[in-house]
């Protein structure tokens, strides 16, 4: 499968690294990669992350991939694509998840 980035999700990537990168470029560029290496799974197993709590009352079943026990990548998979739609902290508020969605 294809992984599409939605131009939402790499600014909330982005975001990531230039926060962490304030206190230290090698951690930064460490999350980085390793959220992106974790992605990289989902074209082989698409499914393999569970539906996401906060957003199953929504139209489109959205999964979020966890990394490092803090970061929320958050997809959905659509015939032969799989759209990231969001990379989401989880030390914020959960409420703000869907603010991160794009609907």
């Amino acid at each position: 499968m294809i992984i599409q980035w939605t131009q939402k999700a790499e600014n909330q990537l982005d975001e990531i690294f230039d926060f962490i990168k304030v206190e230290s470029e090698i951690s930064a560029v460490r999350i980085y990669n390793q959220i992106l290496d974790e992605v990289e799974i989902l074209a082989k197993f698409p499914n393999i992350a569970p539906v996401e709590p906060l957003l199953e009352n929504e139209p489109i079943t959205y999964r979020s991939l966890l990394v490092k026990r803090r970061y929320k990548v958050v997809y959905f998979v659509n015939d032969k694509l799989i759209y990231i739609v969001a990379v989401f902290d989880c030390r914020q508020n959960p409420d703000k998840l869907k603010k991160y969605i794009e609907f």
